[in-house]
């Protein structure tokens, strides 16, 4: 697989996960988003779960771990619009995954990360951090110890996704059963809460179904590429949704708060360039 369609794939990957954000972030009920999504998650995967051989055991590990993370990040990410605006929370939290898959992969892992590659990873995370210290107000320490808490998942899910996918003796037996499981614990807090599914005139079932198709391909997309590029490079490349996530607030939702990330936004592209020269 040439490294080059890899990398164009990733961003088609951020092209999605930033569309899903946006049609959550347009909706008056983000919680109920999150369940059609895992709705959707399931009416795919389902079925292609009989198309590969089932899990190792030790693949399985993999699995529950990362259905288990999952679901304290989606629940992290609803509690964010409780105590602080995503537009502070957000970055952070992506930004501070970025940091620590590097520091874990350089620490670790074996990779083949070099002083460039390192570069690339930091000035994306800065690009993100400004991001988010720009929009704030005020900083906001529970905020703040939310975004922390979101990247660490983040993180955590993400290390054991790549590492599953790369120990997989066929990579799309985890894809498929990880997609179609890790929506599972937030679509049955979404069926209980009060401010979930149960509020039925909050939310609009075709954009949940949109958002589910982004979201698969938006992460679905990221874990088949770690098979090919470092993990830490692919988890910082994606991180582009952040600049594709303001061109559509700017240009469609009409958010006149978007051209403050417009610096932020040409940093993170610059980490993201020097980033594709060291995988190309």
């Amino acid at each position: 697989m040439s490294l080059n369609i890899v990398f164009f794939i990733i961003l088609l990957a951020a092209l999605c996960h930033a569309s899903w954000s946006a049609i959550v972030k347009n909706s008056n009920n983000g919680l109920a988003m999150m369940a059609i999504t895992s709705l959707i998650e399931i009416v795919v995967f389902l079925p292609l779960i009989f198309t590969v051989p089932l899990p190792s055991l030790n693949i399985w590990y993999f699995i529950i771990a990362t259905t288990i993370l999952h679901g304290f990040y989606r629940y992290s990410v609803v509690v964010s619009y409780q105590y602080g605006d995503l537009s502070f929370v957000y970055p952070i939290a992506r930004g501070g995954s970025c940091l620590i898959i590097g520091l874990v992969t350089l620490l670790f892992i074996q990779n083949n990360i070099n002083f460039a590659g390192i570069i690339g990873i930091v000035v994306i995370c800065a690009g993100l951090f400004m991001i988010s210290f720009l929009s704030a107000k005020k900083f906001n320490m529970v905020a703040f110890t939310i975004a922390v808490i979101t990247a660490s998942l983040i993180a955590s899910y993400t290390l054991l996704d790549g590492i599953a996918v790369r120990s997989s003796e066929n990579p799309f037996t985890f894809i498929y059963w990880m997609l179609l499981l890790n929506g599972i614990p937030m679509l049955i807090y979404a069926s209980f809460a009060k401010n979930g599914l149960r509020k039925k005139n909050s939310y609009n079932i075709k954009d949940g179904v949109v958002a589910g198709v982004l979201a698969i391909l938006g992460y679905g997309l990221v874990v088949w590429s770690m098979q090919f590029i470092e993990i830490a490079y692919v988890s910082s490349i994606r991180e582009v949704s952040i600049v594709l996530a303001t061109i559509i607030s700017l240009y469609i939702l009409k958010e006149k708060d978007a051209l403050q990330r417009i610096i932020p936004s040409i940093i993170i592209v610059s980490g993201v360039s020097i980033l594709y020269f060291q995988i190309t």
